[in-house]
C-alpha cells in the first residue's frame, strides 16, 4: 500500500476544477499541516489556471483551467496530438481549455491522477521537501491545479480557493499499530524483551507495555484526547502506582487518579503519586500547584479491580468537568477544550503506557489459553463528536503445576508418606518454597519474599493469606523449632502430591524419605512444568481436605481435576544382604582365595617361559 513516491496524498481545489487555487498575480503557496515527519512531499502542476474577471475587471470566484502541449502530463492525458479521449477530463484543442466531465466520481479521479504520477517519470514543480516538523510549505508556485504526493503513499484533497492554500494531511491513521505485550526478560544490553505471552510463578511481578502511534488528526478532524482501556483477569493484580505514560519518549509525570467503582476513596480525585488504596492522608501534603487537576497530563479512572482507563488530553488548555452522583461522589468526568486549541504533541508520535502486575494465587493452572490470567487493552480517540477505536489486543500469562504419583513397582499399590524436597536445579541447591493448601498433598508456591508482599491494595491476596490457616507444623523443623520457609512435599494415601503456581521450566524432586519398607530413589525426579500437561485427578472431602485412594465419588469425596505435568514414580521394597561371618561370606572368601592363587601361578609360569624362549 505504501509505494515509494507514489500513491498520493491529494487532489486540488475540490476536484471540481471550478475553485480558485491561487491569486491573480499567478503565484501562491501550498502549506501542508499535520505532515508526517521524515516523509517527503512533492507537488506537480497538472493544469495551468487563471482567474476569470467579472464585468468590473475584478477576479471572479471561478477558475479557468488549461493545458499546453509542452506540459509533461499532456500526452498521458490526451495523447500526443491531443485527440485521445479521457474518461475524466475534456480538452478543447483550439483553446487549450480543460474541464472535469459531468458525473465523474472524485475518488476515482484521485486514484487516476495518483496512479499516473506513481507509474510515470514526472518532475515535481518544486524541490521535494522532507518533513522535519508538522508543517511543509511550498512557495512561489505558478497559479495552477496541483497534485501533492508523499512517500507515505496516502491521499489529501486541497479544499481552498485562496492564493495561499492550506492542506491538512488527513491520511495519518491513529493507532494502526496498537500492541499490548508483556516483558519476558532483557537482552544483552539490558533492554526489555517484549512478547505476546509469558510464564510466571504465583507471586511474581510482571510488566506490561501498551504502545501505539498517535496522530493529531483522524481524517480532517482534530483529535481531542486518547484513551487506553485495560481489562484483566481476576488473577492479575494491577499495581496502579507503577503506571507510567510516555509520549514521544518523554514521560508525562503529572497523573491524577479517580476511583469510580473500587475501594477506597470512591468518587475522589487523588494525586496519583500518593495513591496507596488504603488512605488519602498524603493528599494534603501535596503542593497546591501540583493539585491543579486541569494541569494534569493524564488521568486514571479505576473501574473496579478488573478494569481501568488512562486518558491523555491531546489539545492545549483542557478543563476537567466532573460528573457526580446525588451524594457528590465523582462517578466520571469529561474534558473540554477551547475552540482554537492546538495539538500538544507532534504527529505522528509514539505513545507508551507501562505498569506492573502480580500473579495472584487464584490463577488457573495449566495450558488453558485464556483462563483468568489474561490482560487485554484497546485504544480510543475522540475528535469533535466522533470516536475511533482499535481492536483489543490480549496477552496471556501461563502458570503451571507439577504432579507425582508414588506406587509399589511390583503391586501397583499407591504409597503414602514419600517425602520429597523440590528444587530448581539438578544439583538440588536452589529450593522452591511452597506451602500446603486446603487439600492434603496439594501445595502452592509460597508468596513470602515475592513482589506480592510489597504490592499496594487491600484487596490484593497472596498465597499465605489464602492458605495460612493450613501451615500448622509445616513451618517447623524436626525439633519443633519455627522455620521461615519449607520445600518439603509429601505423598498422601492416594500416592499423589502436586505443586501449583510454577513458572514453565524444569524442577527436581529429591526423595529424602521413602515409605516404610521401601528404598529412597538414588537420583532426583525431573519434571518439566508446561510440557505434556494432562489431567491429574484427586478425590477430596471438601470439609476436611482429606483425600481418598478412590477413582469415583463416594458421596463424601468430590473429584478435583488439575491440568499438570505429572509422572509416576515406582518404589521397590528393600532386599536383605548377607550378614558378616555367615555361610555366604565364607564361600565368597574361599572362592576368591582360590582364584587369586591360580592367577599367581599362571603369571609365574608364563614369565619363565618367556625367559627361556629369549
Amino acid at each position: 500500500m505504501k509505494r515509494f513516491l507514489s500513491i498520493l496524498m491529494v487532489l486540488t481545489l475540490v476536484l471540481s476544477l471550478s475553485v480558485a487555487a491561487f491569486a491573480a498575480e499567478n503565484t501562491g503557496s501550498i502549506t501542508i499541516t499535520n505532515a508526517t515527519i521524515d516523509e517527503t512531499y512533492a507537488v506537480y502542476k497538472v493544469f495551468d489556471a487563471s482567474l476569470k474577471l467579472d464585468a468590473n475587471g475584478e477576479a471572479a470566484e471561478a477558475v479557468a483551467y488549461s493545458i499546453k502541449p509542452d506540459n509533461q502530463f499532456f500526452e498521458a492525458l490526451f495523447g500526443a496530438d491531443g485527440t485521445a479521449a479521457n474518461t475524466f477530463f475534456t480538452y478543447n484543442a483550439n483553446t487549450g481549455a480543460v474541464a472535469k466531465r459531468e458525473g465523474v466520481n472524485d475518488s476515482e479521479l484521485i486514484k487516476y491522477l495518483t496512479d499516473l504520477v506513481a507509474n510515470g517519470t514526472y518532475t515535481p514543480d518544486a524541490t521535494p521537501v522532507k518533513a522535519t516538523d508538522e508543517e511543509v510549505k511550498f512557495e512561489d508556485l505558478d497559479y495552477g491545479y496541483y497534485l501533492i504526493t508523499s512517500t507515505l503513499g496516502t491521499t489529501v484533497t486541497i479544499n481552498s480557493n485562496t492564493p495561499d492554500v492550506e492542506v491538512i494531511d488527513k491520511n495519518q491513521e491513529p493507532a494502526p499499530d496498537f500492541d499490548k505485550q508483556v516483558q519476558v526478560g532483557v537482552d544483552e544490553n539490558g533492554d526489555p524483551i517484549w512478547e505476546d505471552a509469558n510464564s510466571a510463578n504465583i507471586g511474581d511481578k510482571i510488566t506490561y507495555q501498551i504502545s501505539f502511534t498517535a496522530t493529531n488528526y483522524d481524517g480532517d478532524k482534530k483529535i481531542k484526547h486518547y484513551q487506553v482501556h485495560d481489562e484483566k483477569g481476576d488473577a492479575i493484580w494491577a499495581e496502579f502506582n507503577s503506571i507510567q505514560v510516555f509520549v514521544g519518549g518523554v514521560e508525562l509525570s503529572r497523573g491524577y487518579y479517580l476511583s469510580a467503582g473500587g475501594d477506597p476513596d470512591n468518587g475522589t480525585w487523588l494525586w496519583l503519586g500518593d495513591y496507596d488504596d488504603t488512605c488519602s492522608d498524603g493528599w494534603n501534603d501535596i503542593p497546591e500547584a501540583q493539585r491543579n487537576r486541569n494541569d494534569a497530563q493524564w488521568y486514571l479512572v479505576h473501574l473496579g479491580y478488573d478494569q481501568f482507563r488512562v486518558t491523555i488530553p491531546w489539545l492545549e488548555n483542557h478543563e476537567l468537568n466532573d460528573v457526580a452522583d446525588a451524594s457528590g461522589n465523582v462517578t466520571s468526568y469529561a474534558l473540554s477544550y477551547p475552540d482554537d486549541a492546538a495539538s500538544k504533541f507532534s504527529s505522528p508520535v509514539e505513545v507508551i503506557v507501562t505498569y506492573d502486575s502480580v500473579v495472584e494465587p487464584g490463577a488457573s493452572i495449566g495450558s488453558t489459553t485464556h483462563g483468568n490470567r489474561f490482560n487485554k487493552a484497546h485504544a480510543t480517540w475522540t475528535s469533535e463528536n466522533e470516536t475511533g477505536s482499535t481492536p483489543p489486543d490480549e496477552v496471556v500469562t501461563h502458570v503451571y503445576g507439577i504432579g507425582l504419583l508414588k506406587d509399589d513397582s511390583a503391586t501397583g499399590q499407591n504409597l503414602a508418606g514419600a517425602k520429597f524436597r523440590i528444587y530448581k536445579d539438578k544439583e538440588c541447591t536452589i529450593p522452591v518454597y511452597v506451602i500446603p493448601t486446603n487439600i492434603k498433598g496439594i501445595y502452592i508456591v509460597d508468596s513470602k519474599g515475592t513482589p506480592s508482599e510489597t504490592v499496594t491494595g487491600s484487596a490484593m491476596k497472596d498465597a499465605r493469606e489464602l492458605y495460612g490457616a493450613y501451615l500448622g507444623d509445616y513451618l517447623k523443623d524436626d525439633e519443633g523449632n519455627p522455620i521461615e520457609q519449607n520445600n518439603l512435599v509429601v505423598s498422601q494415601v492416594n500416592g499423589k502430591l502436586a505443586v501449583l503456581g510454577l513458572k514453565a521450566g524444569t524442577y527436581y524432586l529429591l526423595e529424602v524419605e521413602a515409605p516404610s519398607g521401601y528404598n529412597a530413589l538414588a537420583v532426583p525426579v525431573e519434571i518439566t512444568a508446561g510440557e505434556g500437561t494432562r489431567s491429574f485427578n484427586i478425590f477430596v472431602d471438601e470439609q476436611t481436605g482429606n483425600v481418598a485412594d478412590i477413582q469415583q465419588t463416594d458421596g463424601i469425596h468430590v473429584e478435583k481435576i488439575y491440568d499438570l505435568t505429572h509422572t509416576v514414580v515406582h518404589n521397590s521394597k528393600g532386599v536383605e544382604l548377607p550378614s558378616t561371618g555367615g555361610e555366604g561370606t565364607f564361600w565368597m572368601i574361599t572362592i576368591g582365595t582360590l582364584l587369586t592363587i591360580g592367577f599367581a601361578v599362571f603369571l609365574i609360569t608364563h614369565k619363565k617361559m618367556s625367559v627361556y624362549t629369549d
